[in-house]
């Protein structure tokens, strides 16, 4: 008899918490999923972008700094010297920018962790109603910084690429800075 008391009671309990829990909302649950589909969008696009060029115009810098400088130090006509200086500045600025790949990816793939986790939060209701609106303006907020950094990847990547294919060009400025010249 106790054992049967005892089933009731836990049933009664069961019944009653099932029962007062709130179903989720459905329009946040497809704000969170949009949000994860701007972060796959984001991922996808950055991985489009080939990082080695990053490498190869660093590595470019750290051959070509000495001669870059010593080009610097000559007397340059206005069309050489911004020519120049613009190179030296988008090989410079390379690293930095890889670097900036690699943070804008690795925020949106925890994004997507914390949109997942969310999601999970808000079809389960473990979190209250305004809990789980503040929790989604905040990943909101947080997803439209990250799509406003790809957009700021991207412009970057592009001035690596031209920097890149603009090099044979520096390159035959850079010519003049051989020993030979400086003989005379």
């Amino acid at each position: 008899m106790r054992s049967i008391l005892f089933a009731a009671v836990i049933a009664l309990i069961a019944c009653t918490t099932v029962s007062c829990r709130r179903a989720a909302d459905p329009r946040q649950i497809a704000a969170v999923d949009s949000l994860i589909t701007a972060l796959d969008a984001v991922r996808l696009t950055l991985n489009e972008l080939d990082t080695q060029h990053y490498a190869a115009a660093d590595s470019i810098l750290q051959a070509n700094r000495v001669l870059f400088l010593q080009r610097f130090a000559d007397t340059l006509d206005r069309t050489n010297a911004s020519t120049l200086g613009d190179q030296f500045v988008q090989l410079r600025e390379a690293s930095r920018r890889a670097t900036d790949h690699r943070n804008v990816s690795e925020a949106a793939a925890k994004g997507t962790v914390r949109l997942k986790q969310l999601k999970q939060d808000l079809s389960t209701a473990a979190l209250a109603q305004e809990e789980g609106a503040n929790a989604l303006a905040n990943e909101a907020t947080a997803v439209a910084t990250i799509e406003n950094s790809v957009l700021e990847v991207i412009t970057n990547y592009r001035s690596t690429q031209r920097a890149l294919e603009r090099q044979l060009q520096v390159d035959s400025l850079l010519v003049d800075t051989l020993p030979k010249r400086r003989t005379r």
